[in-house]
C-alpha cells in the first residue's frame, strides 16, 4: 500500500504540460459504509496507484457523509466509530498544513491519502488508527499523537469543516464521486472519467484503456 502510493507521489508525467489543468477529483464518504471502502480501496487506490494518473489530477476527499450536525452534536450514520474514524483522516489533512481550510480546499489529501487507504482497508477502525500512521506516514513529522488528539479535542472544528465542505455538493449517498464538478455515477469507470476529462496529452494509461475498450481492430 504504502509503496504503491509512494511510488506515484514522486513521479512525473513526461511532457506533460504545466499550463493544462488537472482534472479536479472531488470524493465526498464515510469510513465505516462498505460500499466507500469498495470504491476507495478499489478504483480510487488503482488510479491514485498510476503515477501518470496521480499526476494529473488534484484530489479532495471529505470523510462526512451523511453525518447529521444538531447544534454542537454531530452524529454519524453509522455509530460514533465511524465518527473517530471520520476526525483522524480530517485531521491529518488539517494538521499537515495546520489550516483548517485544507479539509475543504483537499490541498493537504494527497500527503493523507496513504494513512487514509490503510483506515479504508480496515474497515474504518478506529483502533487502527496508531498502526496504519506508523505503517503509512513513515516520512511524516508529524507525530500520531497531534492527530489523536485532533480528534478528541477539534473533533466538532474538523466535523464543521467537513459539514461545510460537503453541504454544496448536495450529495444524495456515498460515495458522491465528482470529477471535474459532474457526477461519476460508475465509480467503478473512474479512470476512464478522469482520462475523459483531462484535457492534455493523453497519459500511458489513458492510451492502453482506450485501447482496451476496442473489441475490434479495423483495417
Amino acid at each position: 500500500l504504502k509503496s504503491v502510493v509512494a511510488i506515484a507521489a514522486v513521479a512525473s508525467v513526461a511532457g506533460a504540460s504545466a499550463s493544462v489543468p488537472n482534472v479536479q477529483l472531488e470524493v465526498y464518504y464515510e469510513s465505516q459504509w462498505p460500499g466507500c471502502q469498495s470504491f476507495t480501496t478499489g478504483p480510487l487506490k488503482r488510479a491514485m496507484a498510476k503515477a501518470d494518473i496521480y499526476d494529473i489530477v488534484d484530489l479532495k476527499m471529505v470523510a462526512y457523509g451523511n453525518t447529521k450536525q444538531s447544534g454542537d452534536t454531530f452524529t454519524c450514520q453509522h455509530g460514533s466509530g465511524e465518527c473517530e474514524s471520520d476526525a483522524l483522516e480530517l485531521c491529518l489533512q488539517y494538521k499537515i498544513s495546520g489550516d483548517i481550510n485544507s479539509i475543504n480546499s483537499g490541498d493537504t489529501t494527497k500527503q493523507a491519502l496513504p494513512f487514509i487507504l490503510c483506515m479504508e482497508e480496515a474497515e474504518g477502525d478506529p483502533t487502527k488508527g496508531a498502526s496504519c500512521y506508523s505503517q503509512s506516514m513513515t516520512n511524516s513529522t508529524l507525530a500520531y499523537s497531534t492527530i489523536s488528539d485532533c480528534a478528541t479535542n477539534d473533533f466538532n472544528t474538523v466535523q464543521a469543516a467537513a459539514e461545510k465542505a460537503t453541504a454544496p455538493t448536495n450529495h444524495q449517498y456515498v460515495p458522491w464521486v465528482l470529477v471535474d464538478g459532474e457526477l461519476v455515477d460508475n465509480t467503478n469507470a473512474l479512470l476512464k472519467s478522469i482520462c475523459d476529462a483531462y484535457t492534455g496529452p493523453a497519459p500511458a494509461s489513458c492510451k492502453r484503456l482506450m485501447g482496451a475498450n476496442q473489441d475490434r481492430c479495423y483495417k
